[in-house]
């Protein structure tokens, strides 16, 4: 299958829609189908987005209009298929299986923070953004501070990598590796917002730890 890529907003371009922005568009992309179709288009297709807006505060912004989706389209394009960004079957599972490690590496880190919840989503094939979601639970944002301060230092000393997203803990706090996003969620805005749920079709990842008491 073909590679993807943003024509008008590249992944690596000048203006890169952060997972958040990513999802609330699948989100409207979904609704807008459902409401035309009456069913929702199924999840084990790969789902193609477009960048929306951040909402400005922690409120759900509840917008369903077709001309705020014509304008998206209008201000950053679509997404096309692009053949130059094919990699062999060998190289792609070589990138899955580090970035699983990556992944893992950071639930533990989350889970040493008392992070509740935790799942690894292996959503590469629903997706043409990222490969794993990290999806915690976090109960103060002193502790999604915590969380994502512990998980941006690991991060950087033991495998060399920045995150790009929040600075600042949020009631959805983000931090974005490329190959691996984590979410920290507080309790209500996870249970809104149901990443499982959206990306039902995700394969759970089983990690090497005992999530079932933290928290």
């Amino acid at each position: 299958m073909p590679a993807l890529a943003a024509a008008a907003a590249p992944y690596s371009g000048h203006h890169q829609c952060t997972a958040r922005e990513k999802h609330l568009s699948m989100q409207f992309r979904s609704k807008r189908s459902a409401r035309l179709n009456s069913q929702r288009r199924p999840r084990c297709r790969l789902q193609v987005s477009i960048c929306q807006s951040r909402p400005s505060n922690d409120s759900v912004v509840g917008v369903d209009d077709d001309d705020a989706l014509d304008d998206l389209l209008n201000k950053y394009g679509k997404v096309v298929y692009q053949g130059g960004d094919l990699k062999k079957p060998s190289e792609e599972a070589e990138d899955d299986a580090e970035s699983l490690s990556f992944a893992v590496a950071l639930a533990k880190v989350a889970n040493d923070v008392k992070a509740a919840d935790i799942r690894v989503l292996f959503v590469k094939p629903l997706v043409y953004w990222t490969r794993f979601f990290i999806i915690v639970t976090a109960f103060s944002r002193p502790q999604i501070d915590a969380i994502g301060s512990r998980i941006r230092d690991i991060a950087k000393k033991q495998f060399t990598r920045t995150a790009s997203g929040d600075t600042k803990p949020n009631s959805w706090t983000l931090l974005d590796f490329g190959d691996v996003v984590v979410h920290i969620f507080l309790p209500p805005q996870r249970a809104f917002y149901n990443l499982e749920e959206f990306y039902g079709n995700a394969t759970l990842i089983e990690l090497p730890f005992d999530n079932s008491l933290s928290g």
